[in-house]
């Protein structure tokens, strides 16, 4: 953690907190640790600032930064106290990066200022490349002369500012490395409504749609330059459009990046009442996951406490109506934060899960849960039975983690012997979750472990392994 503080870069870096303070990172046992990287920094601590500043992204939730003074001035006036205005404008707005160390080594979480848009591989093929990535955590990535360079951090193109900075950072990447776009491959994700994937299609030059959750592992390989190098690959994350159209978000392949990836598995499929807005509400995604569990107790009573939005989204489950399959560890997540007391809405993406993590902290240890074969019911099962018997809830909590890792170790061994296969890439959102990474360590056995290091596990380093996939399988 020390270097990773230290490095030229100065991410943000996620560290264990010694102390609890008000306001700042709520139901989180980490706080974000950032030296002073610009001279301007050094001089205002010079000027008599405080030893420590907290400090935070200038915009308002789920918003794009406000990087012009009067955009600023006009949206974070009442929420900053001071703002340091510069004498040049800010051409470009540029999100702190932010990192940790885990049981695999550093990982980037965000990947923008002091990385981007730095070389992250170098790809086989001669021809130039733009994969637009997805729509959350949006970066992409140009490879020109074999060299693949990943965009800082863009966000949620959702944003209309986001989507108009992806459009901006396209258009700048193009320009300075001086693209011929007729010979251009353009790679996107295979979700037909995304806003990147429409925007693609706009583009001149040849153009491939790549799934989500294979791109999510090829991202892990192209950092390696292991282009025929067959694993085992598994992909968690919230949603990811799948081959069948449904919501993936579970998902273990076998194959390379050369011959492809064949699903060989994933978790038992759920059906997700609502769509999407289910990753708003947990309560919204337990009624999905729990529909199967007979003489389930009345969820809305204590302990429980779930809210009327669960009993609305029961009835479009029992009725059919607006439900959609999925295999989502991330739902899976939410519907055990929700059983555990998160029964609110969330405020920002992953916030269940990120509080089901730090709560299975405060247990030192407990058995793990069934989670034979990567069937959830049974684990889901006795969480509502050790709930209702007054179990203490981190050490459910903790017990969930171990379950899942030990559970999805299990197969993924099964699949290695099957294969003749010594190696096992973890890629997508869930494996942000440091402690679900320290129980896959402890599970491992002799297999090794391979997880991203240059860019995020999560869809902000999906648009490299969207480039390596063109790249093999296009040039």
């Amino acid at each position: 953690s020390e270097s990773l503080l230290e490095d030229q870069a100065r991410p943000i870096v996620l560290l264990d907190a010694r102390e609890i303070l008000p306001h700042v990172a709520p139901d989180n046992q980490e706080l974000g640790l950032m030296l002073p990287y610009t001279p301007l920094h050094h001089s205002l601590f010079a000027a008599g600032a405080p030893d420590v500043l907290v400090m935070t992204s200038a915009n308002l939730s789920n918003e794009p930064i406000a990087f012009r003074d009067d955009d600023a001035r006009a949206r974070l006036t009442g929420l900053a106290d001071a703002f340091l205005i510069g004498e040049r404008p800010i051409a470009r707005r540029v999100e702190d990066s932010v990192a940790r160390v885990g049981p695999f080594g550093p990982m980037i979480l965000r990947r923008s200022r002091g990385y981007a848009p730095g070389a992250v591989a170098a790809l086989p093929t001669d021809r130039p490349i733009l994969a637009v990535g997805a729509d959350l955590k949006n970066s992409v990535t140009l490879v020109v002369d074999r060299q693949a360079f990943v965009s800082q951090h863009i966000g949620d193109l959702t944003q209309y500012a986001a989507l108009q900075a992806f459009r901006e950072t396209i258009e700048d990447l193009l320009r300075m490395y001086e693209v011929d776009q007729s010979a251009l491959l353009v790679v996107h994700d295979a979700h037909p409504e995304y806003a990147s994937t429409r925007h693609a299609l706009e583009l001149p030059g040849e153009h491939v749609a790549v799934q989500h959750h294979r791109a999510h592992i090829a991202s892990v390989l192209a950092e390696r330059g292991a282009w025929d190098k067959r694993v085992v690959g598994i992909a968690f994350d919230g949603t990811g459009y799948g081959d069948d159209a449904s919501i993936w978000g579970g998902e273990l392949f076998v194959g390379s990046i050369a011959d492809g990836f064949q699903r060989e598995g994933h978790i038992r499929p759920a059906v997700l009442p609502g769509g999407d807005a289910a990753a708003q509400h947990p309560v919204q995604a337990a009624a999905g996951f729990l529909a199967g569990i007979q003489g389930l107790p009345d969820l809305t009573t204590p302990p429980f406490n779930f809210s009327e939005r669960f009993r609305f989204a029961s009835e479009l489950v029992n009725k059919n109506v607006r439900v959609f399959p999925t295999t989502s560890v991330g739902r899976l997540f939410d519907t055990v934060a929700a059983l555990l007391g998160f029964t609110r809405a969330v405020s920002f993406e992953g916030q269940a899960a990120i509080w089901l993590e730090h709560l299975a902290r405060t247990a030192p240890s407990a058995d793990a849960y069934p989670f034979d074969d990567l069937d959830w019911l049974p684990l889901l099962r006795q969480i509502v039975n050790d709930r209702v018997n007054g179990r203490a809830v981190n050490e459910i909590a903790r017990a969930f983690h171990r379950g899942l890792s030990e559970g999805t170790m299990e197969t993924a061994r099964e699949l290695a012997k099957e294969h003749g296969i010594d190696t096992v890439v973890l890629s997508a959102g869930v494996f942000q979750n440091r402690l679900l990474l320290e129980e896959i360590a402890a599970a491992k056995g002799d297999l090794t472990i391979w997880t991203n290091g240059e860019v995020p596990p999560n869809d902000g380093g999906i648009s490299l392994g969207q480039a390596a996939i063109g790249a093999i399988t296009r040039t």
